[in-house]
């Protein structure tokens, strides 16, 4: 069961670390001119974000599910819920950034001279710098739940 419960903890983490790195890519990229090629690139990383948002959830059920504190352990844990709900409003704030990626790649299709102005790239690089900073309090969640604070 150690072995197992190691396993799941340890996907559960490399998903965080991909969605994490994805998000902080977005975010440099966002600060170079964005043209058809860097918008094609964005919404390909923006993807692979998507990815490994839902392998994380995945690997996450997997954990509460068949790890070894069990349901009865993340039921009780209000950091877990707060966690929960975090991880929400992260999904709800990059749809924004999505759509534009997406928006941007339909424009550069049908405009061979297509560039993204700097307001506009400067706009959606704040909505993702917004996710990166959620994150943050997210995995300040995950630490008090993982230690069982304010549970029962």
């Amino acid at each position: 069961m150690l072995y197992h419960d190691a396993g799941l903890a340890w996907l559960h983490f490399v998903f965080a670390f991909i969605l994490v790195g994805a998000l902080f890519a977005e975010a440099v990229l966002l600060r170079l001119p964005v043209d058809a090629r860097m918008a094609r690139v964005l919404l390909r990383v923006d993807l692979f974000y998507g990815a490994s948002a839902v392998l994380l959830i995945l690997a996450g059920i997997s954990r509460v599910v068949w790890g070894a504190k069990g349901w009865a352990f993340y039921e009780a844990q209000p950091f877990f819920w707060a966690k929960m709900a975090t991880f929400a409003v992260i999904g709800l704030l990059s749809i924004g950034p999505t759509r534009s990626f997406m928006r941007w790649v339909r424009e550069a299709k049908a405009d061979t001279g297509f560039v993204v102005s700097g307001e506009e790239a400067k706009r959606v690089r704040r909505m993702v710098m917004i996710e990166v900073h959620v994150v943050a309090l997210l995995l300040l969640f995950a630490s008090l739940m993982a230690r069982g604070v304010g549970g029962a």
